[in-house]
């Protein structure tokens, strides 16, 4: 894509992935992306850099939960974004999968509680993203917007489910001393810049690995 290494950021469309992309920009104010308020209003492949970065940001379109699409056009974003990651995944250092929290309960209803034969979109691009070599970190935003009791419920269930389909979720404040194999998650608010630091300094550290 360029000389620079890429962080990419990806996951369902209104997860708060543009949003994201400001907080980690060393001149938000000149970002001309916008925060989608409509579900799946970022159609194209964004790539974001400001200087003094070291690295680009490549915001992918969001998928699912996208209101008046077809599922033709719906099925074309899902193929964009597996052409280009299969294109460019030895450009990304790191992908954030950025997951609504408010969303958990609901995906998982419909994806696999209620459907045993199909798998959560999320999921998929984890396994997806992993067969790519590509490192992961799960950004599970908008924590903000829950109780901690409602946090705490719907991160377990997430967990729980994830390990049926063979996925090891931990705190990212466990990980470092862990597994390779487990898959870290970190706990977040975009508006609330709730865990803003440990988001800057793990991007930090794998660009230099």
């Amino acid at each position: 894509m360029n000389d620079k290494p890429s962080l990419l950021i990806i996951g369902n469309s209104n997860v708060g992935k543009s949003s994201i992309t400001r907080l980690l920009l060393p001149n938000p104010k000149d970002f001309k992306g916008k925060a989608g308020k409509a579900p799946g209003s970022t159609l194209l492949i964004n790539k974001v850099y400001q200087p003094p970065m070291d690295y680009q940001i490549v915001d992918l379109p969001g998928f699912g939960y996208m209101k008046h699409r077809s599922k033709r056009r719906e099925e074309h974003i899902k193929n964009q974004i597996v052409v280009h990651l299969e294109k460019y995944h030895q450009d990304y250092f790191l992908a954030l999968i950025v997951i609504n929290i408010i969303r958990i309960e609901d995906e998982l209803l419909k994806y696999f509680i209620k459907n045993k034969k199909t798998i959560p979109l999320t999921f998929e691009l984890i396994n997806f993203l992993r067969e790519l070599g590509i490192p992961i970190l799960i950004v599970i935003n908008k924590i903000d917007k829950l109780s901690n009791f409602d946090t705490k419920r719907s991160i377990s269930l997430l967990l729980k489910t994830s390990s049926e389909f063979g996925l090891d979720l931990i705190n990212l404040d466990k990980f470092f001393n862990q597994k390779e194999a487990q898959i870290p998650y970190l706990e977040f608010s975009a508006l609330k810049k709730i865990n803003l630091d440990k988001l800057k300094k793990v991007i930090k550290r794998y660009n230099y690995r």
